[in-house]
């Protein structure tokens, strides 16, 4: 008789590991209408990107800055004459003897079209390293998402565990109360039941941690997705 309940026992155990697994899938978990939403959410909260965007932004006044400074070649002054000053007013001449010039820089002149294109290449710097970066980002989501549905699997795998392990202890506990179960099956359940229990706390706290990382990233807590 014993040695038919430890059978049993010992069969109950290893249907207790390989169930759960074969009726759990991570797969069926992910939504990636929610994960485009995550990762549309990232782009315009994560602060980094804004600063991209004021760098794209001074790029731009650069380039602008640079197509003005044409003007920086030219220059607008007035000359005084003496002698025009001091000449007859009968001669039909400038009584301040004051004349308007415009002087051209020809260095600064020649040298513009090169600081306007490295100017546009600043910018088109700045517009690839923000591409670079949402990337990244995009990537950086992703590996946290899934993650963070990673995690609820196996802490679903664990619950469930636990629950039957639970169950185990209730059932055997009453066997051995009748006297129909050894102490020793007994004290391996108990062992079984307080494992399942203490793996279950583990894999809630990597649950949390994994939405903690997710809630970073996203700078948004979960529940507004919901």
């Amino acid at each position: 008789m014993i040695a038919r309940y430890k059978l049993l026992l010992v069969l109950f155990l290893v249907l207790l590991a390989f169930a759960a697994p074969a009726q759990q899938s991570m797969m069926s978990s992910v939504d990636y209408n929610l994960l485009q939403r995550m990762i549309d959410t990232a782009k315009v909260r994560y602060p980094r990107m804004k600063k991209y965007d004021h760098k794209i932004k001074q790029a731009a006044w650069g380039v602008n800055k640079a197509k003005w400074g044409w003007f920086d070649g030219l220059t607008f002054s007035y000359t005084y004459n003496a002698s025009i000053s001091n000449a007859p007013v009968s001669q039909n001449q400038s009584l301040t003897g004051y004349s308007p010039g415009v002087f051209l820089n020809f260095g600064a002149l020649l040298s513009r079209p090169a600081t306007i294109r490295m100017a546009r290449e600043e910018k088109k710097v700045a517009e690839a390293d923000k591409e670079e970066f949402i990337q990244n980002i995009e990537q950086m989501v992703k590996d946290r998402y899934f993650g963070y549905v990673e995690k609820l699997a196996i802490l679903n795998l664990r619950a469930k565990s636990a629950s039957d392990a639970d169950i185990s202890q209730t059932q055997i506990k009453y066997k051995y109360e009748q006297g129909i179960e050894t102490f020793d099956n007994y004290s391996k359940v108990l062992v079984l039941y307080s494992v399942s229990s203490q793996n279950k706390i583990e894999a809630e706290s990597a649950v949390l941690r994994a939405k903690a990382a997710l809630e970073e990233v996203l700078c948004a807590k979960l529940e507004e997705f919901n």
